[in-house]
């Protein structure tokens, strides 16, 4: 039909039942063991569509496989997702946010760390698309975080080839690999956004991607004053045996509430104070570790004979988000061997 996108994958014939397609994406390679939805040429043009590009421009070449990341191939594994045509920027802007040589992608595929690719967004598009921001915004019951995390982890798999078990080598994983997006609270927060922080302006809609490796709760709740708040959080957050502190890079995140946040400026701290309070409380004295370390890896963290989650204050990434509460807090390491980066999103006008 004119007017329609030109798609050039290869095409299959599958018996016409959702049993049939996940037995034989999982016979192929192509899936996560979830079921899918069939990515039909009808399904894979609604995805296009939805984008500013054609089904042809390319997106990024995703390592380790040297993958070409169409908009094309990209909108096929959305669709496996069950992502919705209007989630596709976001996916798109997360891809050439991955295939940036800081983020390290063909390290974060293959290491023997359990990382994936955590998505954060920012900007209005977040209420367009009905992302959660706020209570279990890391858990299930929202379709874009859910559909638009899944799908990039699919993306790894069939366009930057890290198959599990063969490619990709984490000795255990985590469930983030299936899917991690959420959106920051920025209503809720006294600070600048995420995305402000990092160089966009306030109306833009970002995308940032990090190569977290779990989250580790913090509870708060049985404390009253933020600063023995930020005492407890500062203690979780400097682990001995973290990826960022023994490889000496990474953007380690840390997810506080606006419950929290609101506390802090209350108390007269900026996000740049609570920065510094978590790495001037989170290190670890260098004498401490062990003397076999590879100390040329991490001399770039120790500061005055501590060794730090990162190189410096601003390295740390605060995101506001969750209920707004301030019981709880998340640490969320990284691999420690790339480093975060954020994309504006686009939308077809």
């Amino acid at each position: 039909m004119a007017g329609q996108p030109s798609l050039q994958s290869q095409k299959y014939q599958v018996e016409d039942s959702h049993e049939a397609v996940f037995d034989y994406v999982m016979s192929q390679g192509w899936g996560d063991g979830l079921p899918v939805i069939p990515p039909t040429e009808e399904r894979v043009r609604a995805m296009v569509e939805a984008t500013d590009s054609p089904a042809g421009h390319m997106v990024g070449i995703m390592g380790p496989a040297k993958g070409q990341a169409t908009v094309e191939k990209i909108a096929i594994n959305a669709v496996m997702a069950g992502c919705l045509p209007q989630y596709m920027p976001v996916l798109v802007a997360a891809v050439e946010a991955i295939c940036e040589p800081e983020f390290n992608l063909d390290g974060v595929q293959s290491t023997t760390n359990p990382c994936g690719v955590g998505l954060i967004v920012n900007g209005p598009i977040r209420h367009e698309i009905d992302l959660n921001c706020s209570r279990n915004c890391m858990g299930p019951g929202w379709r874009a975080n859910a559909t638009i995390g899944r799908a990039m982890s699919l993306i790894w798999l069939n366009i930057g080839g890290a198959a599990p078990g063969e490619v990709d080598k984490a000795s255990h994983g985590y469930p983030g690999k299936y899917s991690l997006c959420f959106g920051e609270d920025e209503e809720h927060t006294p600070w600048e956004p995420l995305h402000v922080e990092r160089g966009f302006r306030k109306e833009e809609s970002t995308v940032t991607v990090n190569s977290f490796n779990g989250t580790l709760n913090v509870i708060g709740a049985t404390y009253t004053e933020i600063d023995n708040m930020l005492y407890v959080m500062a203690y979780d957050f400097g682990q001995m045996g973290s990826n960022n502190l023994h490889l000496g890079k990474g953007n380690p995140g840390l997810v506080i509430t606006a419950g929290h946040a609101r506390l802090a400026f209350e108390k007269g701290m900026s996000k740049s104070d609570v920065k510094k309070y978590i790495y001037d409380n989170s290190g670890v004295p260098a004498d401490k570790l062990r003397p076999m370390i590879r100390r040329h890896r991490i001399d770039a963290v120790i500061v005055d004979g501590v060794a730090h989650q990162s190189r410096t204050v601003d390295d740390i990434m605060i995101i506001v988000a969750g209920g707004i509460e301030p019981y709880h807090a998340v640490v969320m390491p990284t691999f420690g061997d790339s480093y975060a980066v954020t994309k504006a999103i686009r939308k077809p006008i």
